[in-house]
């Protein structure tokens, strides 16, 4: 990376790290004056790039502010309408990557049997594909793509985005043979050819497109700010003494909705694979949680288990993180419940949990989480406290919350509707 790009990077690092700070302190006026304080141009262009799957138009409203706040003339508005249209495009090619990666493996699979096809015919009798295309999940995936553009949208298109996909898949064949026994007498050799396909995951993509130590952080810094980890921990719960142990049936009362409480780390299902790179525990606070509206409000045999495997069969585990957003609508109105996603709104989250409904909330760092973590609002107090069940710790779900601590520690992105999302039967 050049000085000049390191020197670009730095200033927007800076920009990130005043624009967080005055969002934490101040709201959206607050953020807008450290956007102003550090390198507005940059952090349009960085903004436009993270609004693409996760906070589309209202990131790009608010890396406009300081212009309709203040009068800067460096965010004009045909400039914000050309950075719309072109994340809107960008926006879609990340949409498809799932399906461009298909085609890569469908590709390579048609490349491999031609290789072991000769004029007498293929040299295998069967064919087995084993595909594993996600160890980079989506958010490394725009880190690493942004970084290899040096942040630059105008840069970035769909075929620019396909090739990225390409790059990152890799794959081996071999020929197999065993031996079928179809009665005592005979037998047969059975030539498989196997065909195994993956792509490589962060690190190695990143060293295979030969990244400096400063494209590396930048690109961490990028996928910090994507993504929620969702990783809990025993330090995380309620200790030692709780974790891996059987929770039992416990349903709290204590509000106009019962609600069946799930612990992600109970011993009945802790220990269970969720997708290839965690368990229940570590990394299904989305299933859990989502588990728990669904047994309280629809089906009480339903579980962190069977959630956590729906929520693997259809695409909504993010490898190496947690679940995407989309597991909450998606999944709840699978399980026959009705969503509606409120976004930030206070007063709706206030009615609903007095109307008895429930509410799923992705929670920032704070109390709940150190970075990213799925609870569940369950209900409110006569002095406007409000219930939670949180499946990392029994001990915070038998607490009264403010309502100001939970809306603060909400997380600010509000991809997929959220961050609080309504439910009910």
């Amino acid at each position: 990376m050049s000085d000049k790009n390191s020197s670009v990077v730095g200033r927007i690092a800076s920009a990130i790290y005043n624009t967080a700070k005055g969002a934490a302190s101040g709201g959206l006026h607050g953020a807008a004056i450290g956007a102003v304080k550090s390198f507005l141009p940059e952090l349009i262009k960085l903004a436009t790039i993270i609004l693409a799957v996760i906070i589309l138009l209202p990131l790009l409203i608010f890396a406009a502010l300081p212009n309709i706040l203040f009068g800067y003339d460096n965010a004009l508005a045909e400039d914000v309408i050309k950075l719309t249209d072109k994340a809107y495009s960008i926006d879609e090619a990340y949409k498809e990557v799932k399906n461009y990666s298909q085609a890569e493996v469908d590709k390579v699979v048609e490349e491999v049997k031609a290789k072991y096809t000769t004029e007498d015919g293929p040299e295998y009798d069967e064919v087995e594909v084993n595909a594993n295309t996600e160890n980079t999940n989506i958010y490394w995936f725009i880190a690493i793509t942004s970084v290899t553009h040096q942040q630059d949208l105008y840069s970035m298109d769909e075929d620019s985005i396909k090739d990225m996909t390409i790059k990152k898949i890799f794959h081996s064949a071999s020929i197999i043979s065993t031996t079928s026994e179809d009665d005592e007498d005979s037998s047969e050799i059975i030539k498989t050819l196997k065909i195994d396909i993956e792509d490589l995951d962060p690190e190695e993509l990143m060293k295979k497109l030969e990244f400096s130590d400063d494209e590396r952080n930048w690109a961490k810094l990028l996928y910090s700010t994507l993504a929620e980890d969702q990783h809990v921990g025993v330090e995380d719960s309620d200790g030692a003494g709780y974790y891996n142990t059987n929770y039992g049936n416990i349903v709290f009362a204590d509000a106009s909705t019962p609600v069946v409480y799930y612990n992600q780390s109970d011993s009945r299902w802790g220990s269970i694979m969720y997708g290839r790179t965690g368990t229940i525990a570590t990394s299904a606070c989305g299933p859990t949680a989502l588990a728990m509206v669904v047994a309280s409000l629809k089906d009480r045999s339903v579980t962190p288990v069977e959630v956590a495997k729906w929520a693997v069969d259809n695409g909504y585990r993010c490898e190496g993180n947690g679940s995407y957003r989309t597991l909450i609508p998606e999944g709840g109105r699978h399980y026959g419940l009705t969503v509606e996603a409120i976004g930030r709104d206070a007063e709706k989250l206030v009615e609903a949990l007095k109307d008895g409904k429930l509410v799923i909330a992705i929670m920032a760092a704070g109390r709940f989480t150190k970075n990213g973590h799925f609870i569940v609002l369950r209900g409110v107090t006569a002095d406007g406290k409000v219930l939670v069940a949180d499946s990392g710790s029994y001990n915070r779900s038998n607490l009264e919350w403010d309502l100001r601590i939970i809306l603060n520690e909400a997380s600010r992105k509000n991809g997929a509707g959220g961050p609080f999302w309504v439910l009910s039967a």
